[in-house]
């Protein structure tokens, strides 16, 4: 095998494995322990997890401990911070290792301070990346408190506030803030001393927190928080029973009367009138008559009711419910409730097969293990909201074959199967109203494929248009994006063109050996063409630059076609765009360069082309082109390349349309008001005025100008065309009732005319021919 010795190749393994061993240690996230799509609270608390084994105090005798942890805590700063991050996973190690020599800190920070909620289940650990978009949710509640790891105060609080968070669980959201992990956030919103905490009701601003001032104890944040929040209790008496019962189909009753004997407390029907809004409606009866029909055992002080609505199908069904606090009530209530479908792995297959075959509604597939209350709420809610989506549970611990498979690593994790057979799995928080409307635009995106590195390689081969986008699950503004791809998506048909989204962190290798330079990236490709979109990461912008592309508008030149321009004739005028792909402010022309193509698509005389001088470096050598962009015009009268005119103001599709409309000859005449008078009000014509009247400080009307001389020019011969400066002639233009500018009038007799009330040149333009139409229409008929 080795015809240089055995020795030799000895050494080259051994190099190989050093290599390899080299890489792992390099390489954050196997340091961590954790995959590339980690959450930042999985690193953080793989982190600390490491830093209590692996701290320098506890392994004196390992002479190469400081430097391991060295790279441990420069793993960690490099992965918590999104921006980081993303350098990070596109380009590697790029990080100056003496930022972090000798910047860790105590063995003790580590196992007392460090991170003191990253390890409870119910504490949301917020940061300034997710801050915000958290505690502006309008569906939920906060609490939130902010601490300093060295604060003894804040340490004295936190078994309290754990124990805050448990009590409330599913009542409202309870968070917590590291200022020395976030200091700047902190500084944002002016948190002066630790621990502070801070109240935010739905639809709260981001200023807008109340500072809580009370006791630090259990019953006092409870009490809070009870008085803050806006329950919808409804009283429930024999003579309002049979008009409430119709407006819910059901109801959580608690019988009250004053002979009940397990009539819960206050705080407790105050917990489940939050933890239960938007899935049944709760109601208080004090009504002794009514709570002997509805129960006649006096220690039944809870009941769930069923199918109550007169509308309701289903007959009324009634639940005792007991439990000894709220939340064992309202597991009761949970229990009491429709489950949704287990999904064995069998069963995913016939649903997918179904949907191919287009016989199935879409599934909205929750994967998890274990259960948790907030989960539970939400499974119980979704189908109220999503109606027309089936809803599935796949228990990742007896279905891992077909979890891993789906590249399911996290719990829950919420994904749809569309009609067509396409997966997609939702990136973003775990909020109901997040993941209802992930399932309702998803469901709508079939086109919208999840691709493997198979499947792209494919779309290559096939050469038939997709767009693709090239994406990691915890970048903030790709899930940002991804919304707005599934809108686009629905805007265009399968059969011309389809999405797809390629998870980075799943396809590194692919990522890298496409040059995915940064999160998102989204390309067309089409056939042999790529095009990378450098517009508004919204469903508009997407769609227009799509449709653009797909239908275009702007002449593409290259080697093979740039004769076109060189044998232009006398008769056409062409403006051409020589730019370079990296360049910046080519990529921004590059949208209003498409505009300008439509603005002017209906002088026919007009060509609007773009060179691309990366991949015909040759030709734009040979043109002299030495700038990105350079824009040039070919002028009418001239032949080929025999006369230019260089373009050096502002890159906008206005200002590029008025500079290519005074090449053009036209017919307008500008007005006094005695000419005026002379020419349309008094004199008799053959052929109608349109008239632009304007005001040269005026932005509409500077606007509106090139967009004038289009229209004057496509009516040639069918209309004489005139404008008046309102500035100049301001009196004669009040005493004409001129009032707003631009004003465009069609006189049609010198005391007859019509108000255009459009300023699109091809709506005044067919507006006109429908005028002159409709008159030449009369004038037959008084003939007749």
């Amino acid at each position: 095998m080795c015809s240089i010795g055995i020795r030799f190749c000895l050494i080259s393994l051994f190099l190989i494995f050093i290599i390899q061993l080299k890489a792992q240690e390099t390489d954050y996230y196997k340091l961590l322990g954790v995959t590339r799509d980690a959450t930042v609270k999985e690193i953080r608390k793989a982190f600390k997890n490491l830093a209590v084994k692996l701290h320098p105090d506890k392994n004196k005798e390992d002479k190469s401990a400081d430097e391991n942890f060295i790279k441990l805590t420069r793993a960690y700063e490099v992965l918590k911070d999104p921006e980081s991050r993303k350098m990070y996973d596109i380009h590697g190690e790029q990080v100056d290792s003496n930022k972090f020599r000798k910047q860790y800190h105590s063995y003790t920070y580590y196992r007392d301070q460090f991170g003191i909620y990253d390890d409870d289940p119910i504490i949301v650990t917020l940061s300034k990346n997710d801050y915000e978009v958290n505690i502006l949710d309008t569906n939920q509640a906060w609490f939130v408190n902010f601490y300093s790891p060295n604060c003894h105060h804040c340490h004295e609080l936190a078994p309290i506030w754990r124990k805050l968070a448990q009590e409330l669980e599913g009542v409202i959201r309870i968070g917590a803030v590291n200022c020395e992990e976030d200091f700047r956030l902190c500084h944002q919103l002016q948190i002066e001393a630790y621990p502070t905490l801070l109240y935010y009701e739905k639809e709260f601003h981001l200023y807008e927190g109340i500072k809580y001032t009370g006791d630090r104890t259990v019953e006092a944040l409870e009490e809070f928080v009870l008085a803050s929040l806006k329950v919808n209790i409804i009283e429930v008496t024999s003579f309002n029973w049979e008009i409430v019962q119709s407006e819910s189909d059901k109801w959580l009753l608690f019988l009250c009367s004053d002979d009940s004997v397990n009539c819960p407390e206050e705080k407790t029907i105050l917990k489940l009138g939050a933890s239960l809004e938007g899935l049944l409606s709760v109601g208080k009866v004090t009504d002794k008559s009514l709570c002997e029909k509805l129960s006649d055992n006096k220690e039944q002080s809870i009941i769930l009711l069923q199918g109550t609505k007169s509308t309701s199908s289903s007959p009324i069904s009634m639940s005792t419910i007991s439990g000894s606090d709220a939340k064992e009530i309202l597991e009761n209530i949970l229990a009491n409730l429709p489950n949704p479908i287990e999904i064995n792995e069998e069963k995913f297959k016939m649903i997918r097969s179904e949907l191919k075959n287009e016989s199935e509604k879409p599934w909205l597939l929750c994967f998890y293990l274990g259960t948790a209350t907030e989960l539970n709420l939400q499974l119980k809610r979704l189908p109220a909201i999503i109606t027309d989506i089936n809803i599935g549970l796949v228990h990742c611990g007896k279905n891992s074959m077909l979890c891993s498979s789906l590249h399911v690593a996290r719990y829950p994790t919420w994904g749809v199967l569309k009609v067509g057979g396409a997966f997609e799995v939702h990136h973003g928080r775990d909020i109901l109203y997040e993941i209802a409307n992930f399932a309702k635009d998803s469901t709508k995106s079939t086109n919208l494929h999840a691709l493997s590195p198979a499947d792209f390689h494919n779309i290559l081969r096939e050469g038939t248009p997709w767009f693709v986008d090239w994406y990691a699950p915890w970048c903030p503004p790709c899930r940002k994006l991804l919304p707005e791809l599934r809108k686009a998506s629905q805007n265009f048909d399968p059969v011309k063109l389809q999405f797809g989204t390629i998870d980075c962190t799943l396809h590194r290798e692919l990522c890298r050996a496409q040059g995915v330079n940064s999160y998102p990236t989204t390309i067309l490709y089409n056939n042999s063409n790529t095009h990378i979109f450098h517009g508004m990461p919204e469903a508009n912008s997407i769609t227009d630059y799509l449709y653009d592309l797909l239908n275009p508008i702007v002449i593409t030149l290259d080697d093979s076609n740039f004769v076109q321009l060189m044998r232009k004739p006398k008769n056409e005028i062409w403006v051409v765009d020589f730019f370079a792909p990296w360049c910046g402010p080519c990529q921004k022309l590059a949208p209003q360069w498409r505009q300008l193509a439509k603005q002017v698509s209906q002088l026919t005389e007009v060509k609007i082309a773009q060179v691309d001088c990366v991949s015909n470096s040759a030709l734009c050598d040979a043109q002299n082109v030495r700038s990105y962009p350079t824009i040039r015009l070919y002028p009418l009268g001239s032949k080929g390349l025999s006369s230019i005119a260089i373009y050096n103001g502002n890159r906008d599709a206005i200002s590029l349309k008025r500079w290519i409309v005074s090449f053009l000859p036209n017919t307008i005449e500008h007005f006094s008001a005695d000419e005026f008078e002379k020419q349309v009000l008094t004199k008799k014509y053959v052929l109608p005025w349109i008239v632009d009247f304007y005001a040269p400080w005026c932005g509409h009307c500077i606007h509106f100008e090139p967009d004038f001389i289009t229209v004057a020019q496509k009516l040639e011969g069918k209309v004489r065309s005139g404008k008046v400066d309102c500035e100049q002639n301001r009196i004669f233009c009040g005493r004409l009732g001129i009032t707003a500018y631009p004003t465009v009038r069609l006189y049609v007799a010198p005391k007859k005319f019509y108000t255009i009330d459009v300023e699109e040149p091809s709506r005044i333009i067919s507006g006109v021919k429908e005028i002159l139409k409709q008159i030449k229409h009369s004038q037959e008929h008084d003939e007749l």
